[in-house]
């Protein structure tokens, strides 16, 4: 059987209900998964009974921004004390740099877009069911924008820095420990170019922060990646996890299916999860 331990839910920036989410798992015989929503455990907070699925195993997890050299770091977390009070102030703490960075963003074009105004973006209420968040939202109910990478580029535009404001990667890391959980970088391959000198520099620096482990296995991993990363993990006794980063339609378009629950096939037994699964 198969694990995918990066799913995202509405909760976040996806389309997938939990139970939508559950279907999917079955139909791809996904017998263990994790919600990792951004910034969020709502997931685990608002629908506990999701959590006690016969066929399926879930592992709590989430995952949180963090900025490092200035660029925008996910660190996943799994197997934490979802009632954690530093951890439930650090998710509402990076929810609340988010919406203001979408709220200044929305200020700036109002300058050169006459179809937005700021009065209307402040009574704006998002539909769970489109997935995302009110400033993307809103720009693609004004037809200004059609998917997150189209929002970055206006972010870029217009000097909004997304990761500016988010606690350092090591507060990120202590944080999810203390709550009893296990610190995981996300989607190792993204941060670095490719080449071992690269690969080598930063894990080094993650592994000085006290990281617990690395996403060894995602869509967007070259084989090198992965095979550097499991060498990594195996050498330092790390966790190895793996996922689809599934959005459920919300930002997919690399390639339809690229990230999908539908397109990694992780055997549970490839992943070393200590005392997360037993």
């Amino acid at each position: 059987m198969f694990a995918d331990l990066h799913i995202h839910s509405q909760y976040s920036d996806s389309k997938l209900t939990l139970q939508d989410i559950i279907k999917k798992a079955v139909k791809n015989k996904i017998t263990m998964i994790s919600i990792c929503d951004h910034n969020t455990i709502g997931a685990y907070k608002k629908e506990a009974s999701f959590c006690r699925q016969d066929e399926i195993v879930c592992i709590t997890g989430v995952e949180i921004s963090s900025i490092f050299h200035g660029k925008d770091y996910h660190i996943l977390g799994y197997g934490f004390d979802i009632h954690h009070s530093a951890l439930n102030e650090l998710l509402k703490n990076n929810c609340e740099v988010f919406e203001k960075k979408g709220k200044l963003l929305i200020q700036k074009m109002v300058e050169d877009f006459n179809s937005l105004s700021i009065e209307e973006f402040s009574k704006y209420q998002n539909n769970r069911a489109n997935g995302g968040f009110n400033s993307i939202n809103y720009l693609k109910d004004k037809g200004l924008v059609d998917n997150f990478y189209d929002y970055l580029r206006f972010t870029n535009k217009y000097n909004i820095s997304i990761a500016q404001g988010y606690p350092s990667p090591q507060d990120v890391i202590k944080t999810i420990k203390s709550a009893g959980g296990y610190a995981v970088l996300a989607h190792f391959g993204r941060y670095t170019e490719q080449n071992e000198h690269e690969y080598q520099k930063l894990s080094k620096q993650f592994l000085d922060m006290g990281i617990d482990g690395f996403e060894c296995y995602y869509p967007s991993h070259t084989k090198e990646v992965t095979h550097f990363l499991l060498g990594l993990c195996n050498k330092h006794d790390l966790l190895i996890t793996g996922g689809s980063d599934d959005h459920g339609g919300f930002n997919n378009i690399d390639g339809g299916d690229f990230y999908d629950m539908s397109a990694l096939q992780i055997p549970i037994e490839q992943l070393k999860l200590k005392s997360l699964w037993k």
